[in-house]
Formats: structure tokens, sequence, C-alpha cells
């Protein structure tokens, strides 16, 4: 029976009974304020995808200053940034306008490679913090055994920040996107052999995050399996209860205590049931981000000299929002745990 009809199922069979199926109690209906929930939601994850947002927005932006002038109606409602700047800005302006652009971009961007060095300092100072501190309470670090889908979700978070320490070593080497664009003059139109091009230090991390995502897309596959398991898991529980239930409907001498607890397990399997399908839904979104950013740096690990400031710029901004999104929805009704 598909999840749909199992609830509306278990509904009327609890009806039958005189119970209700609430759903489960989301956070936001606590006695919470909207500043108690802005402060959970500032942390390291929504500070990252929301620089992100605003880098690739500004990308966005360069994008459509440094496009000509559109020459028909179709291609000005198609463009309507580029259309408003070409009768708002002369050429040397737009040109002007698109270069500082692209430098506010990668400014947002270096922000963004300070903020995770800094993570990456306290994260390694509380670890350590943490071992010389069980080692002198004579307390062995646990090493609990970790599911395979744990494993790869870890392995791909680790090797997406070994690929994002390429791009801190060439921010801070000076061989960056950010120095080359900053090194052009105001009114000069930027070279196709200037525009996005990743060399060096930024090229071997286009590879390893390759890697990162292979290793991400390869986790939430599993944890979807996990999670399907799980699903059918409880509707077969409910199944198992509500099929009883029915048959006690005509006969009333049954005990109203058998009920109830028959009740109470129905209600618990349809909460955790709830729990997995917002929890599929999330993870439907994600993979969409995953594809997003995988579509991009394959065509920059297999094209390196093609301009891809659009897609780009396109595929960021999309995966960015999204997670912006999930974010505030962990907020307000949970985590996630993805």
């Amino acid at each position: 029976m598909p999840v749909h009809n199992m609830v509306r199922h278990a509904r009327t069979v609890l009806a039958a009974h005189g119970f209700e199926l609430a759903e489960p109690h989301p956070l936001y209906l606590q006695d919470r304020k909207l500043n108690a929930l802005w402060r959970q939601f500032l942390c390291w994850d929504a500070t990252d995808n929301g620089l992100q947002a605003v880098r690739f927005a500004l990308l966005l932006l360069h994008v459509y200053a440094r496009l000509r002038p559109p020459r028909s109606t179709f291609h000005a409602i198609a463009r309507p940034i580029s259309y408003t700047l070409t009768h708002v800005l002369s050429q040397q302006r737009r040109i002007a306008l698109g270069r500082s652009l692209l430098i506010a971009s990668e400014g947002v961007a270096n922000v963004r490679r300070l903020a995770l060095l800094a993570l990456w300092m306290l994260t390694c100072f509380k670890e350590l913090s943490m071992r010389w501190r069980a080692a002198n309470e004579n307390h062995p670090v646990p090493h609990e055994p970790m599911p395979l889908e744990e494993r790869a979700a870890i392995g791909g978070e680790i090797v997406a920040h070994l690929g994002e320490s390429f791009d801190v070593a060439a921010f801070f080497t000076g061989s960056g996107l950010f120095w080359r664009a900053f090194g052009l003059p105001v009114t000069s139109e930027l070279p196709p052999w200037l525009q996005r091009r990743r060399r060096g230090l930024e090229r071997i991390g286009v590879f390893v995050s390759l890697a990162a995502l292979a290793l991400q897309q390869y986790a939430l596959h599993l944890r979807r399996l996990s999670i399907r398991r799980q699903i059918h898991s409880s509707i077969h529980l409910m199944q198992q209860e509500l099929l009883p239930m029915a048959g006690e409907a005509l006969e009333e001498h049954k005990s109203r205590d058998e009920a109830l607890e028959r009740h109470r397990r129905v209600q618990e399997q349809y909460a955790l049931l709830v729990a997995e399908r917002r929890r599929m839904r999330w993870l439907n979104i994600e993979r969409i981000c995953l594809y997003s950013d995988t579509l991009f740096t394959t065509v920059e690990a297999l094209a390196p000299d093609e301009d891809k400031e659009m897609l780009e710029a396109g595929t960021g901004l999309v995966a960015a929002v999204l997670r912006l999104l999930r974010l505030w929805n962990e907020v307000r009704f949970g985590s996630l745990d993805l």
C-alpha cells in the first residue's frame, strides 16, 4: 500500500475508535521567539551558504554587465538586466561596473576562505583540547564503529575541505582569481585568457573537489536507501497494529487499555514515518544541489579554457539558496540529520 494511502487508512481506523492521529508537533509551535530562531540559524553552514549566495549573485550580475546589448525584443525580454544596464550606463561604465562586480564577487569568496581557515583552526584546537583532557583524565576517546553511510559522508566532507584548502593556499600565494582580476585597469575589458581561468593550486583543487562530490553523492545514495528501509518498516509496523484494531471495531469486549496502547504505538510509528518522509524530501533537494555543483566542477575540469561564468554563477546560486532554505527549515521544524 502506498504511504499516503496507509496514512489515510490509519486515520480512518483510529477515528472509528475515537482516537485522533495527530501530526508531530514542530518546534515552531513551542514557545520560541523569532530572534531565538535567528540565533540558531546563524551557524557556520548558514554563513557559508549565505556568502556563497552573495558571491554567485554578484558574479551573475557581472556576467549580465559584460553581455552585449540586446539586439531584439526577444533578447531584451530574455535579458532584462542587460537591457536596463545598456540604457542606463555607457559602455565604459558598464565595463567598469562588470569589473567591480567581479572583484566584489572574488572579495566575498576570499572572506569565505578566511572564515574557513578560522573554522579549521578552531576545529583543530577543540579536537586537540578534547584529546588532551581525555589523556589527563585517563579517559580514552571512544571509537565506535560507524555505518558505511556515515563514513562516506565524513570522507566526502574531509575531501571537500581538502579541495577548499587549495583555493585558500592560492589566495595567500597571490595566484588566485582575485589577484589577477584586481590588477587590471578600471576601464579595460577582461581579456579571454583571464576570465575565470583556474591554474596551479586552484586547478588541483577542482579535481579534489570533484572527488569530494563523488563521495557525497555516494553518501546521499546510501542515506536514501536507509530512509526507504525505515519508511517501509514503519508502514509494516503500522499495518500490524491497525489490522487488529479494525477487527476490534466489531468486538466491544476488547479492553480499552489495549486499544490505547495500540494507539500509542501507531502514533509513534506515524511520527517516525512523517519525519523520515521529510528527510527524504530534503535529501532530494540536496541531490539537486550536488548535481548543480557536480555539473560545473565537471565542466571546469574537462574544459578549463572555456568561458563558464554563467554556468558557475547559475549552479552555485541555485545550490546556495536551496541549502539556505533547508537550514531555515531545520531551525523551524528540527534537525534533518542529512
